[in-house]
């Protein structure tokens, strides 16, 4: 028994030991804290820094197409030999394919507006546009086009041309060295460049990202920023506000920055230069916001186990009397506890355990472990008795892969069914050889995964769906222009093999813009679903395939078929289009809705590397066979020009319309029936 100076002294030293470990918790909880706010930062700047950058590869990819369509418009000769002839010759036979390739790329590249112009900035197509003029800066483009032969890009902004901002781009075209004139393609950026930087990743309420160009030592501001109702672009921000956000971004700053913004508090920014453009983006979050809400967490979250620290110590002190004999109670009791919990965990997690022995050839099993696999756990069971609840069909893998892992082999990892007459049961059983030779055995675990099986079953049945729906046209429920592409290509590669023709036709709806003008959209999409229905009535053979190939345009594959036996299935479709008998008062072609049909027949030829005897790879002809089949497509869009250009609702083959570039009185006669 411990006498009174004895227990003052161990009081002591057992408040100074308190003191001291409540002093080092202290200690180490600031050091913890400084160290976690400090993540947290690195966090926020990470993050900043990855939105800011994808967002900027969007912006870059963004203006990179708009400048390849411009491109690729100045650089086709087919479209330049329409221009000069219907510049050189102006009828409405020959604006016809000129106005129908800017309505295509409107409507297909989703430009706002595309207009033609001459090359002193008069607007000539669309009709009704020609006592227009273009404005002051897209006529300074216009002469800065014409003279490089190079597309020319006003910066995105208002004007009363238009009642919402937006970027224009002048694609010059050329008829050799004579200027024609160029297409002035117009973009509203509220709905395609400001739909990039609009939606931010994360729940922040201060984030927002903007275009920012420079205007000497100013800066303008190209898009509305997220938490403003400003339009964009606004006025310059000049440069003698030096502390600015954006007016450091013209100035030259890059990556992460720390600034003030319009209202003067403190952000944090990444600033991305725009590749080939003048354009930066700038993107910032509130300093308050990115750092003040995670710091408060983080010192109240530390501040817990301090206090609760000095609760404990104080109970430590009140309770050391009664801890010894305490103990032990509570030992046993967390014993029974965690047993019991063992017991619940394996059979509702369905696992149970075994154990092998090669030289007796029998499994202990836990009671889970004899309930999956339906054998007694009182007593070992033999390897016979084990092996023949395995599923018939899958004994000898179950049985290969146990020998293997006895031996040399891998550790123990097979699935395989259960053999019960009442339903089929999938379970996963692993293990692990315990010791070499003769005394070797195995020990592990068994689960029951008849639901994962099951779910498993169910995924791939969804991903089949899935991928059938992926190649459809959900407007016309025929396939899409996807599955046109993938069924081109394997049937020219079987053409290749076998030496037969493939024949594609492709057919656009006349006046289909009109018939939408006249009746509406709904009316248009009900037309085009009718269009689609007829002539996938009138594509007869398995192997045939009616496709959407965008807006009103379709596209019919057919297999082995010469351009006789085409130019008939042509001619069925265009005539079970005009059976449908829709009303189409504003057609100039009839009184009801027609079609234009452009066929082409090839016969592809072998690849080359295998006429010589080398096997090619199977990427090779695949990539061989989908290059050489444009030609294809291009026989049978220059045919449907034909088709259009002779008065539409008619069927042209691809050498007729050949013919027709030597010929002026070509007028195609309709196909011979053919026998069925």
């Amino acid at each position: 028994m411990l006498r009174f100076p004895q227990r003052a002294l161990l009081a002591r030293l057992a408040i100074g030991i308190a003191v001291l470990a409540s002093l080092g918790l202290l200690w180490a909880l600031t050091t913890v804290y400084q160290d976690r706010t400090a993540m947290y930062r690195h966090q926020a700047e990470r993050e900043l820094q990855t939105i800011s950058r994808l967002q900027a590869s969007a912006v870059s990819d963004w203006r990179e197409r708009r400048l390849a369509d411009a491109s690729a418009l100045t650089d086709d000769d087919l479209f330049a030999q329409a221009v000069a002839h219907w510049r050189d010759a102006p009828s409405a036979e020959a604006e016809a394919p000129v106005h129908d390739r800017l309505r295509i790329l409107q409507e297909r590249a989703r430009y706002t507006a595309v207009f033609f112009v001459s090359p002193e900035g008069t607007l000539l197509l669309p009709a009704g546009s020609s006592s227009a003029a273009l404005p002051t800066l897209e006529k300074n483009a216009l002469q800065e086009a014409l003279e490089s032969a190079t597309p020319s890009v006003v910066e995105p902004r208002n004007n009363p041309f238009f009642a919402f901002p937006f970027f224009s781009l002048i694609a010059p075209i050329y008829d050799g060295m004579r200027p024609l004139g160029a297409v002035w393609l117009v973009i509203d950026v509220r709905s395609s460049l400001y739909s990039l930087l609009t939606p931010w990743p994360t729940a922040s309420k201060s984030a927002e990202s903007a275009l920012v160009s420079a205007e000497g030592a100013d800066a303008v501001l190209l898009s509305p920023l997220r938490q403003h109702s400003t339009p964009a672009p606004v006025p310059l921000v000049r440069g003698s506000q030096q502390g600015n956000l954006l007016i450091q971004a013209v100035a030259g700053a890059r990556g992460l920055i720390h600034a003030r913004d319009a209202e003067g508090k403190d952000v944090l920014a990444v600033v991305n230069a725009i590749a080939e453009s003048p354009w930066f983006l700038v993107s910032k979050v509130d300093v308050a916001e990115a750092f003040g809400d995670a710091s408060r967490r983080e010192l109240i979250a530390l501040s817990l186990p301090l206090s609760l620290a000095l609760l404990l110590g104080g109970l430590f002190l009140v309770a050391w009397q009664r801890r010894a004999w305490l103990r032990e109670r509570t030992l046993k009791e967390s014993l029974a506890r965690n047993m019991q919990w063992l017991e619940s965990a394996q059979k509702s997690a369905l696992v149970g355990y075994y154990a092998y022995r090669l030289e007796t050839g029998e499994f202990t099993l836990s009671p889970m472990a004899a309930e999956l696999f339906g054998l007694p756990g009182d007593a070992p069971v033999a390897r016979e008795q084990w092996l023949a609840q395995v599923h018939p069909d899958d004994r000898p893998h179950v049985l290969s892969s146990l020998e293997s892992s006895l031996g040399e082999g891998p550790p123990l990892r097979m699935q395989y069914r259960i053999a019960d007459t009442r339903n089929e049961r999938w379970v996963d059983m692993w293990g692990e050889r315990t010791e070499p030779g003769a005394r070797a055995g195995m020990t592990g675990t068994v689960q029951d995964i008849t639901e994962r099986q099951r779910a498993e079953t169910k995924l791939d049945q969804y991903r089949i769906a899935l991928e059938a729906l992926v190649r459809q046209d959900p407007l016309t429920n025929v396939a899409n222009r996807r599955a046109l592409t993938e069924a081109v290509a394997v049937e020219w590669q079987r053409a290749a093999r076998s030496g037969s023709s493939l024949s594609l036709l492709m057919i656009d709806v006349d006046h289909f813009k009109a018939f939408n003008d006249r009746y509406g959209h709904l009316a248009g999409d009900e037309c085009l679903r009718k269009v689609a229905t007829a002539m996938a009535r009138a594509a007869t053979r398995a192997s045939d395939l009616v496709a959407r190939y965008g807006g009103e345009e379709f596209a019919v594959l057919l297999p082995e078929t010469h351009e006789r036996d085409a130019m008939v299935i042509a001619e069925q479709m265009r005539l079970a289009v005009r059976k449908l008998a829709i009303v189409h008062a504003a057609s100039g072609v009839a009184a009801v809705v027609t079609v234009s049909v452009g066929v082409s027949t090839i016969t592809p030829q072998p690849h080359l590397s295998a006429s010589q005897g080398a096997e090619p790879s199977r990427a090779s002809v695949r990539a061989s066979a989908e290059r050489e089949s444009q030609q294809l497509f291009r026989q049978a869009d220059d045919a449907l020009y034909a088709a259009k250009s002779v008065g539409r609702d008619t069927v042209v083959p691809y050498t007729a319309a050949v013919s027709e570039e030597t010929s002026s009185d070509f007028m195609p006669s309709p196909p011979e029936p053919r026998s069925t």
